[in-house]
């Protein structure tokens, strides 16, 4: 979560160097102050020395006047607390700025030093409380997204091995392609799962690996993304998510405008859905991307291209070891099928080890009398440098 920032730092704009200099002497006892004699000049500072806590501008300027440079203040920062100056004369001109344009307070000009003070003081109190609100918002909803997870990683651990390496994928892919926001994909990697924690144990395996379905199963999973969807819509801040899983069935057209790259991310989480679906099922990397190349035209134009180049390397840093299921640690990567006595598979070959597993793992072991799991299984480890 970001960290609060400084919320004693504030901005004075005005062209009379003499009202800077008051403000500069003053307020500057008790606050972070910076100044500036134009919008323009303003811009600058707010974009270089930032971020702000409360903007002060003059009204009247010559090029950008008070209530212009303010509304591009906002536009950066939506956060930043603004007040407006302005002489008798022009008083009312800006009133209706003031109610249209989210300025905190509209302050007459000259302003006493003892009333600029006090109102600095009820625009730093602001400021802290929507930052407050704000952190409250992040917190809540990252635990909520880390409840999520670890039911997920609980539940079915199939299918939360495989979001993870989807997401892994998905995230070497909008690296290479220059996608916009792609910490959307680690949100759209786990919750396009999430439909699958009602999923009964004595079937997951079989829509794990894609075999045929009985049809009121499979009416059940196809509706998985619009449930999810659903879910995710009425949730703040996640609408995006949502429409990312309702889309990621859909072959792309770059004829469909997608502003937000809503499309873009979710064929990026098509393609590594396929190819990690590939991979667990034991094809040759030479034969998926044959497979892959053969339907190129239902992907986002250039996304093989990336996948090939993200696996062009082989993994000269690691080696297969075999390992005791209890000492697997997090970046390791299981390399062959770990299941139960009962049969269950609790992790598919290719399941990378995260501190979710770990503690799939040990519950697992602790459930049971007896260790459940293989004496030693096969493990892709890091070769640490000589």
């Amino acid at each position: 979560m970001p960290s609060t920032p400084n919320t004693n730092r504030i901005l004075f704009v005005d062209d009379e160097e003499t009202i800077l200099s008051g403000f500069r002497l003053t307020i500057g006892r008790h606050h972070d102050v910076f100044v500036a004699s134009s919008g323009i000049q303003g811009l600058e500072i707010f974009e270089k020395e930032g971020p702000f806590s409360v903007v002060v501008s003059d009204f009247q300027m010559p090029g950008m006047n008070g209530a212009e440079f303010l509304k591009e203040i906002r536009s950066i920062d939506s956060e930043v607390v603004t007040m407006l100056l302005t002489g008798a004369a022009n008083f009312e001109d800006v009133s209706e700025t003031v109610r249209c344009g989210r300025i905190f307070r509209l302050l007459g000009k000259p302003c006493r030093t003892e009333e600029m003070q006090e109102n600095i003081s009820d625009a730093l109190e602001q400021y802290r409380l929507v930052r407050g609100e704000k952190d409250l918002l992040e917190e809540t909803l990252n635990g909520a997204i880390r409840a999520m997870t670890a039911i997920l990683a609980a539940s079915k651990p199939l299918f939360f091995g495989r979001s993870q390496r989807v997401k892994q994928i998905a995230f070497g892919l909008a690296e290479k392609m220059d996608v916009n926001d792609p910490w959307r994909l680690e949100l759209a990697s786990i919750f396009a799962y999430l439909g699958y924690v009602g999923l009964p144990d004595e079937v997951q395996e079989e829509v794990y690996h894609h075999k045929v379905l009985p049809e009121e199963v499979q009416k059940i999973i196809n509706g998985f993304p619009a449930f999810i969807s659903d879910i995710l819509k009425e949730i703040p801040r996640l609408e995006e998510i949502a429409h990312i899983i309702l889309h990621i069935e859909d072959d792309y057209n770059p004829d469909v405008p997608d502003e937000k790259d809503i499309r873009k991310l979710a064929s990026l989480l098509r393609l590594s859905q396929h190819y990690d679906r590939y991979v667990t099922e034991g094809h040759a990397r030479t034969q998926i991307f044959e497979t892959l190349q053969a339907r190129k035209d239902i992907y986002l134009p250039d996304s093989l291209d990336a996948l090939s180049k993200l696996y062009e390397l082989d993994r000269d840093d690691t080696k297969i070891e075999e390992i005791s299921p209890e000492c697997l640690e997090p970046g390791m990567q299981v390399a062959e099928n770990l299941r139960l006595p009962n049969g269950l598979l609790v992790a598919p070959r290719g399941t990378v080890v995260d501190r979710h597993f770990v503690r799939v793992i040990q519950n697992y072991m602790a459930t049971y009398s007896r260790n459940p799991f293989p004496e030693r299984i096969e493990a892709l480890v890091k070769v640490l440098p000589l």
